[in-house]
């Protein structure tokens, strides 16, 4: 007891001798927040005062009872006095849910985190307005809950400049202050809601209740240079999910939808039975004559059947012209973007040298260059768009201009549907991920859906405006969209032959990595967009990020790589091709060097050593290419025998399924990963890699795929049906119409 009493002295002597607030400055805070904040500081004054007399457990006997329970909320702490009044004499924490200095600081731990649920648990006996208060119809409710707010204040201290003479391991990085920053050092404060962010961020800096060192604090100044300000930022995080109209009109709209399916499904159900007996009665071959008829608006309307959708999700393909192994490719792609945006979180770890450390560990590019997922999805675009449309396109075909008009309709009208309804369901649902104390989820991002997913319908939003996007990861729905834009001049070379589509295609790649080159050697860029937001400059990130990373003309080789595949595949699905094996061997190993060479090249630019902009330029341009080869020869040796084991793996049925679910998988996983992550009430520790799949990458995964199925059934499927139906009755229509007109003639 008295090493507490003297540990709580210590605790609030800072704060209850902090200055108070001058006339100036109280003008430019809110009433509310300047009566709360003085309401706290006197209670630490007249409990610091109690606690000087009871540096004795005797004397605390005597303590004064009324004083201790009506200022105990101001330490939030539980303080027994007696073993009575400890069972009945207790309150929930505020400044004990302040941040302290925490373990690990030789590790640069910079996330100084306190207790989240002692903060939202503070009660003030004798003060209503820390209590939340609402009316229901003519009654009056008080709820005896926490009127106090956690937040983070972001300390404006040089510890990039420490960092760049610390060592040759790191040897660029921002020395900004502020949210998100890489070297952003932060301390949880629990202080009344009354006060905003720039209310707090003023006090803060004011009333000298953290630790000052600048001269200008401690010669009392009131608005230093920002570069000055000890505390440079303010952050808090939600307390309240207060949901608008938009919320309940979405929240009809999935009700409804989800009402549709329902009754779809059990009228699908019965439709089955009543097949069923017919099937039993007449028998198979007058089973068509005496089925339940799906025609006419019966049919629209069982394409939002659960059972039949199902069945679809799960269903194997028997054709054996279909590709092997491309839905475990685009599966285990999926995982790896997972793991490369769980990577990404590490950045708000309370150990971040242990995690500099590993880029020493040669093992780790594999994740850190998790980017080449990204590449293997526009390969695979690419290769699915050729095989699949160039069989039907003709020198005739290709002339018609419906066509074409079908062929870009029918890609908005399959995307769009889930891709839109998401968008809405993030923008309304997801700050309800928005929970805990760390700072993981964009709820900037979740508003950009109310103001700018317009971009993203027009899929434009990698290129107006890339800066105020909605979903930061939605810029890849844009970019394949564009690369598809495009593809039409691609497949038509190759109706003239494979010579002109090769030269065509090659041409096209020599352009972007032309281009390429220019970028890096004009803006001297780092490789990775975890080394430019290092450096904490606003101009390189975004040169870096929405003209090279995010542009479908750097961005654009996988998928060429992808169409020139396609069209090698669909010229030998029947031509049995004999390799000797020692070609097949070298062929592997060739594919083996190119991918492991395009992940592990990088390791020593990651490690601090310098590159050159040419040397950058050339990996950046030159990498993507290896890695496209690579993946055309996997796809190549799995179609046409040459893979063994390898093939047998990845053409088996269970991942079709799952290859399936990875377009709903990606637009959801950012929402379950910080949702999952959020969970946590202390900050990120990094501990290995092992650990990291087996507590964070595995169940993000699983979790998106079970929502991904979800968001399958409800949207992509039905309405991908529907899109179906209106396309072949658009072309059947124009069909007709020609058949008439040639009829006529």
């Amino acid at each position: 007891m008295n090493s507490f009493f003297l540990f709580s002295f210590i605790l609030i002597f800072n704060f209850t001798n902090g200055q108070d607030f001058d006339d100036s400055v109280r003008k430019l805070i809110t009433e509310k927040c300047i009566k709360d904040i003085d309401t706290w500081k006197k209670s630490l004054r007249k409990l610091s005062a109690e606690l000087l007399q009871c540096g004795k457990l005797e004397a605390c006997q005597d303590f004064k009872k009324q004083t201790f329970h009506d200022n105990i909320y101001s330490l939030y702490r539980k303080i027994p006095l007696t073993y009575h009044e400890a069972k009945t004499i207790f309150v929930v924490p505020e400044l004990d849910s302040f941040a302290k200095l925490p373990p690990n600081l030789l590790g640069f731990n910079r996330v100084w985190s306190g207790d989240y649920d002692e903060c939202l648990e503070v009660e003030n006996p004798n003060d209503n307005s820390y209590q939340s208060v609402f009316y229901f119809g003519s009654s009056k409710i008080t709820i005896k809950s926490c009127r106090t707010q956690f937040c983070w204040a972001h300390l404006n201290l040089p510890i990039g400049k420490i960092l760049a003479k610390s060592g040759d391991d790191v040897k660029i990085v921002s020395t900004t202050c502020g949210a998100g920053k890489p070297t952003d050092v932060k301390m949880s404060i629990c202080m009344p809601r009354s006060c905003s962010e720039h209310d707090l961020k003023l006090a803060l800096n004011h009333l000298r209740i953290l630790p000052m060192t600048t001269k200008e604090y401690l010669n009392h100044s009131i608005v230093p240079v920002d570069d000055d300000k000890f505390v440079c930022d303010v952050t808090c995080r939600p307390v309240d999910f207060d949901p608008d109209y938009l919320f309940w009109i979405v929240t009809v709209i999935l009700g409804t939808i989800t009402f549709i399916c329902v009754v779809a499904t059990v009228a699908d159900y019965y439709q089955e039975v009543e097949n069923e007996k017919i099937e039993m009665s007449l028998g198979e071959k007058n089973i068509k004559e005496g089925a339940v008829s799906e025609e006419g608006l019966f049919k629209y309307f069982l394409a939002f059947s659960m059972l039949s959708n199902g069945k679809s999700l799960m269903r194997i393909s028997k054709n054996l012209n279909n590709l092997k192994g491309v839905e475990c490719i685009r599966f285990i792609s999926f995982t790896w973007v997972v793991s490369g945006h769980i990577w990404g979180t590490w950045k708000n770890a309370d150990n971040p040298f242990k995690i500099i450390d590993i880029l020493k560990t040669r093992s780790y590019e594999i994740w850190v260059n998790a980017f080449f997922s990204v590449d293997t999805f526009f390969f695979l675009s690419g290769l699915m768009l050729s095989y699949s449309f160039l069989p039907k396109l003709t020198k005739r075909k290709a002339m018609d201009p419906m066509v074409w008009a079908v062929f870009y309709l029918h890609r908005i009208l399959r995307l769009t549907p889930a891709y839109l309804s998401f968008i809405i369901f993030y923008a309304t649902y997801g700050p309800l991920t928005d929970s805990g104390p760390n700072e993981l989820v964009r709820r900037e991002d979740m508003e950009n859906c109310k103001k700018y997913g317009w971009k993203n319908l027009l899929y434009i939003n990698n290129i107006y405006e890339p800066r105020k996007n909605c979903m930061n990861i939605s810029w890849y729905m844009a970019t394949d969209t564009q690369m598809y834009l495009f593809s039409p001049l691609l497949l038509v070379a190759f109706l003239f032959g494979p010579i002109p589509g090769i030269l065509f295609s090659i041409s096209v790649i020599v352009l972007s990595t032309l281009l390429n080159y220019w970028l890096f050697l004009h803006y001297d860029l780092p490789l990775t967009l975890i080394q430019a937001y290092m450096t904490g400059d606003e101009k390189i990130i975004h040169i870096l990020q929405d003209f090279v990373y995010e542009a479908a003309y750097i961005r654009i080789p996988p998928f060429i790589f992808g169409i020139v595949m396609g069209y090698v595949m669909l010229k030998t699905r029947d031509i049995k091709i004999h390799m000797n094996t020692s070609v097949v061997f070298a062929c592997w190993l060739i594919s083996f060097i190119l991918s492991l060479g395009s992940i592990f090249t990088i390791h020593s630019y990651n490690r601090g050593d310098y590159w050159t902009p040419m040397q950058r330029a050339s990996y950046y341009g030159f990498s993507r290419i290896a890695w496209s080869i690579s993946l055309s020869w996997l796809i190549f040796a799995i179609n046409r025998g040459h893979s063994g084991l390898i093939g047998k793996f990845m053409s088996l049925s269970f991942w079709t399924p799952l290859g399936k679910l990875t377009f709903c998988a990606y637009l959801c996983h950012i929402m379950i990963v910080n949702a999952i992550l959020n969970l946590e009430r202390s900050p990120p520790h990094f501990v290995g890699a092992f650990h990291t799949y087996l507590t964070k990458v595995i169940p993000s995964v699983v979790a998106s795929c079970l929502f991904a199925t979800i968001w399958t059934l409800l949207f992509e499927i039905p309405f991908a049906k529907l899109e179906s139906y209106c396309i072949l009755k658009l072309v059947s229509r124009k069909s007709s119409e020609k058949k008439k007109e040639f009829t006529k003639i």
